[in-house]
């Protein structure tokens, strides 16, 4: 089985490791004074926020995986260089998502709030332009329908940063916060559906732990 935010919280260790070698850099990192190092580490933080942004998201389906579904954490993809399908989840009636977790910065560098929106058509994050996590969704969730041959359904779970209006859609995705995500899962399924069983064993063929 592969934990929900391994493969970020590995990336995280590698940058900050890369960012060290050698006795002149180790010297450099440790008072701060390294482009390369500083660089590194900010890449790192937010590889950390991504990694506790999964085991955040892994916590709410817990229950779900209890009940009969079929979550999988931390999944490579067939077809994919480097992509990585944060959860894969198949309900009971063969329903099948792709969750992207994020934790995000409530507040922006200035101190105001800083609402996740849409914006003609694109993700905004306060005044941040965000829209490649949309477009990396929609590429991964691709790729798994590809492989699966059936819908999938890509969810954008956001922890932290608030979103507007509770929840809305961008593209055919769906961005709401990780309060609302097992009521939505549950509210949308229906009767249970003879094809979940034989789905999640192919899921878990073909999606193999990541890294």
């Amino acid at each position: 089985m592969s934990a929900a935010g391994s493969s970020a919280d590995r990336w995280g260790r590698e940058l900050r490791a890369d960012a060290r070698r050698g006795v002149w850099r180790r010297l450099l990192a440790a008072v701060g004074v390294t482009v390369h190092t500083r660089a590194s580490d900010a890449k790192a933080a937010h590889c950390e926020a991504g990694a506790k942004g999964e085991r955040a998201t892994a916590v709410l389906l817990a229950p779900l995986e209890a009940a009969g579904w079929v979550v999988l954490h931390d999944r490579a993809l067939p077809g994919a260089r480097s992509a990585n399908a944060d959860h894969i989840v198949i309900s009971p009636a063969a329903r099948v998502y792709v969750i992207d977790s994020k934790l995000w910065a409530a507040k922006n560098r200035h101190g105001r709030a800083a609402v996740v929106h849409a914006r003609d058509g694109r993700l905004w994050h306060g005044d941040r332009y965000a829209d490649q996590a949309i477009s990396s969704l929609l590429f991964e969730a691709s790729l798994v329908e590809g492989a699966l041959g059936v819908p999938v359904q890509p969810l954008v779970c956001m922890h932290n940063a608030s979103v507007e209006g509770g929840r809305f859609w961008i593209r055919q995705v769906a961005v709401l916060p990780g309060e609302s995500l097992v009521q939505l899962l549950v509210f949308n399924d229906g009767a249970r559906h003879p094809a979940a069983g034989g789905l999640g064993v192919r899921a878990r063929q073909l999606f193999l732990p990541y890294g």
